[in-house]
């Protein structure tokens, strides 16, 4: 009795020092049917009155050791009857996914099991979903990860509380403890053959490595545990002191990540790294490939799995940055290129992955809002006294053109090679290209870059003055305003 107690005080002191379940909360319990996640269902069923929340069940049949999987699922629905709980299933040939997706068994499977989890969620079926995962799925977890090679992100391992949604309350609970604690229970579990498969690097590890390693450290476990906490503390104050790094040196800019040169040669190589690492799981959001989060991210730093920034394109990029010329570019990972354009490191996806930026023209009289997709930006003309504008937007000269012309049909349109105009103040025309190179603008943001035209003259173009004889003169009533902003 006194050993069935300690497992719940255990599970109950992990609950709490985590804030994994405020009271009040529908709690869904991930259960396969094996050891861990029967002991998990029998524990949070035994403290659900005093952690103030309702139970349901979450089965998820990965279809992949076929009759065996069917018993599974029939077993926890046995078991979800007996405990008089509600239950959600949910089938999928997982293994028929990864083959079509060409991704590896062990990950698709794990990502559709979380998506399932993430439908719980967004349906209203539950509020957060507990999962299984012990101290000794911890400290294997670390160790896998440092023998492929990790910082400390990695080596923190799992955590118990991800996105505010997905709990692990048997985080800090040894598996040995649990099923001694369903035999004293005469509680049966479901068994796992695939556990055995010594073809999966896990399992190398469990079954071979481990056993070395514990006679060299019988309280491994334990020791890397804590390592893993301290590794997560860690990485909780670098994402909290990058947030403020992260708005000064980098920007997005339509669907690419936008990293000052400069700025970042001024770093510390530890913070360069980060924040290079940081670009590369961004961008790699924006592109095609890539899947919706499982759980949403509770800072802006993004939660995406696997494989982001390793350290060797890291330190391709940092050389990128220190020592390229502009132009040069480097694949990065996940369709991603990396590309040095003057002062700047571009990240984006390939043009393999990407839309080709297409030409675009917009006939319009003022008043009027030009949106144009293919830039991702809306265009705003308005007529507005001239007064008005200088006391209350404080805007540049270069967004003012002169209200008379707000009767005649104006064009925007994208750059075209040769394109040439007398900006405000300049004694002769001189060419968009020019200009484009003086203020290193790179090539792909020419393509699409706005220019207002009035029949054949250019009038404006952004980030340069307005044209020649477009300006308001001082006793022009009216003005007309340009403003930009994201589509």
């Amino acid at each position: 009795m006194r050993h069935r107690d300690f497992i719940l005080e255990q599970a109950q002191q992990t609950i709490e020092r985590f804030g994994m379940l405020p009271p009040g909360q529908r709690l869904a319990v991930a259960c396969s049917g094996g050891a861990d996640s029967t002991a998990l269902l029998l524990i949070l069923r035994e403290l659900a009155a005093q952690l103030g929340c309702v139970l349901s069940v979450a089965h998820f049949n990965h279809q992949l050791r076929g009759e065996e999987s069917d018993e599974d699922e029939r077993f926890v629905r046995e078991l979800a009857d007996r405990l008089g709980l509600p239950l959600r299933v949910e089938r999928a040939a997982v293994r028929a996914t990864a083959r079509h997706q060409r991704t590896n068994l062990e990950a698709t499977a794990r990502q559709m099991r979380y998506r399932f989890f993430l439908s719980l969620l967004s349906e209203g079926w539950a509020d957060r979903v507990a999962v299984g995962h012990t101290s000794d799925d911890q400290a294997e977890t670390v160790v896998h990860r440092f023998l492929r090679g990790a910082g400390t992100k990695g080596l923190a391992g799992i955590h118990p509380v991800v996105g505010g949604k997905i709990v692990r309350p048997l985080i800090q609970v040894r598996r040995a403890a649990l099923r001694e604690w369903l035999q004293a229970r005469e509680q049966p579990w479901r068994e796992d053959a695939s556990n055995q498969d010594l073809r999966l690097a896990r399992n190398r590890i469990r079954h071979q490595l481990w056993p070395l390693l514990c006679r060299l450290n019988p309280g491994l476990v334990e020791t890397l545990s804590e390592m893993a906490d301290i590794a997560r503390e860690e990485e909780v104050f670098w994402q909290d002191f990058l947030v403020p790094l992260i708005a000064q040196n980098t920007h997005q800019q339509e669907s690419r990540i936008v990293l000052d040169v400069d700025r970042l040669r001024q770093q510390p190589v530890a913070v360069a790294r980060r924040l290079l690492r940081w670009a590369v799981a961004r961008a790699w959001q924006f592109s095609e490939t890539s899947p919706p989060p499982a759980i949403a991210p509770t800072s802006p730093w993004p939660d995406v799995l696997g494989g982001f920034g390793d350290y060797h394109q890291i330190e391709r990029l940092l050389e990128l940055a220190r020592q390229s010329q502009s132009g040069t570019t480097a694949p990065v990972a996940h369709g991603l290129v990396a590309r040095r354009e003057f002062n700047r490191l571009i990240l984006e996806t390939t043009p393999g992955n990407r839309a080709p930026a297409r030409d675009y023209c917009r006939q319009f009289r003022v008043p009027a809002l030009v949106e144009v997709p293919e830039i991702e930006r809306r265009f705003s003309f308005k007529l507005v006294p001239l007064v008005s504008v200088e006391a209350r937007y404080n805007v540049k000269e270069g967004v003012l053109l002169d209200g008379r012309w707000a009767a005649s049909t104006l064009t925007l349109r994208n750059w075209r090679p040769g394109d040439a105009y007398q900006p405000r103040g300049h004694w002769k025309p001189s060419k968009l290209k020019e200009f484009f190179q003086r203020k290193r603008i790179s090539r792909s943001e020419r393509q699409g870059w706005p220019v207002l035209v009035l029949g054949q003259q250019i009038v404006w173009a952004r980030g340069l003055e307005v044209g020649e004889g477009f300006f308001p003169p001082p006793d022009s009533p009216l003005a007309i305003l340009i403003e930009e902003s994201l589509l």
